[in-house]
């Protein structure tokens, strides 16, 4: 195997052409988090991306883009953006850490949303976890069908209670109106000024994702690239006038990443976040979409949306082995004090402290 290191920004048409194949050629690569696309923009707004160019026998049979943080440490594509991550490649392909981390000029590189299906990954795993999965396939009515017939009832609770929570809202407020494919600046800006305020008010001062420049950069490049084939989708909820729900995801193809879904927190009463990615769901196939992907956890509302799930996992590469191996084993201990009485009492008073601040 040959290893070739470039910037992001070298991608050209030829090696483009070449991972296109490549994803087409396996279902999971159909994330838009492996389009080549989410490579170039994370290029364009960090400078540190690169990629690692597979070869085998003359013929290109992988791609793996990264960033490159310093002469150590390695993260994957879109840092913590990026709800799957890895490397694109031919079937069959397996990338040893050992070449590979000497390819990318790295010893260590952690991953947290690695397919479980990448086993020259997932064998260095020490958590797994699943991201939640709608099919779409034939429609809202087959969908609701499978989900149905999962949780062995005649129609599907979540989707029982929607319809009730629709009727109340129209009832209570007005009309609703959802668009799939908005194009609204002000309906943008409205959502992530509304994400960030939850950022704050749950994770505390500091940690909204949208203040930093590059996040924020990202996703404007993204949405600017509103394509079938690649780019942003904004679906919205109103009801009249009002922005009561949200969201913004990725799209590449038939698949839909559910990325930052919004809600005004005055319409919690009546499940406006529901509604919406229930009318996502079923307006999908006016724009050819066939599945929907919710990410990586175990939210109620996933799991009462989803009808199939992608294993997932978390862990590191490193040359030397033995740093992954001590990374592990600080992991574990923090995980031990995390599952103890001492670590429950710690995490209650840092909850009361932060409601007494808000």
């Amino acid at each position: 195997m040959k290893y070739s290191l470039i910037h992001g920004k070298e991608l050209d048409t030829t090696l483009i052409a070449r991972w296109h194949e490549l994803r087409m050629a396996t279902k999971q690569y159909q994330s838009p988090y492996y389009h080549p696309a989410f490579t170039q923009i994370a290029a364009d707004v960090r400078d540190d991306t690169r990629l690692v160019v597979c070869e085998d026998g003359g013929q290109v049979v992988g791609f793996l883009p990264f960033h490159r943080l310093d002469a150590l440490h390695a993260r994957p594509l879109g840092l913590f953006l990026a709800d799957y991550q890895g490397p694109v490649t031919a079937s069959g392909v397996r990338l040893p850490a050992g070449p590979l981390l000497r390819a990318m000029g790295a010893r260590y590189m952690g991953f947290d949303h690695m397919p479980q299906t990448r086993q020259d990954f997932s064998s260095y795993a020490w958590q797994h976890s699943r991201s939640q999965v709608l099919d779409l396939d034939g429609g809202f009515e087959a969908y609701a069908g499978r989900l149905a017939s999962l949780q062995n009832v005649k129609q599907a609770g979540v989707l029982k209670t929607i319809k009730q929570m629709e009727r109340k809202l129209l009832r209570e407020r007005g009309e609703l109106r959802f668009t799939l494919q908005s194009f609204s600046d002000q309906d943008y800006e409205q959502l992530l000024q509304g994400k960030s305020a939850q950022y704050i008010r749950t994770l505390g001062e500091g940690r909204d994702t949208f203040a930093i420049p590059w996040v924020r950069q990202m996703l404007d490049q993204i949405r600017a690239r509103s394509t079938a084939d690649f780019g942003g989708m904004l679906s919205t909820l109103h009801v009249g006038d009002e922005l009561i729900a949200a969201h913004f995801g990725m799209r590449a193809g038939k698949v839909l990443h559910f990325w930052f879904p919004w809600y005004r927190l005055d319409y919690a009463v009546y499940s406006a976040g529901l509604i919406l990615l229930k009318e996502c769901a079923s307006h999908a196939q006016e724009t050819g979409l066939s599945v929907i992907d919710l990410g990586r956890g175990e939210q109620p509302y996933k799991t009462r949306f989803a009808t199939s799930t992608v294993a997932l996992c978390e862990g590191a590469i490193s040359n030397p082995d033995l740093l992954r191996q001590a990374k592990h084993a600080y992991l574990r201990t923090r995980w031990a004090l995390r599952d103890s009485s001492l670590g429950q009492k710690i995490k209650s008073y840092k909850n009361n402290s932060h409601h007494n601040k808000s």
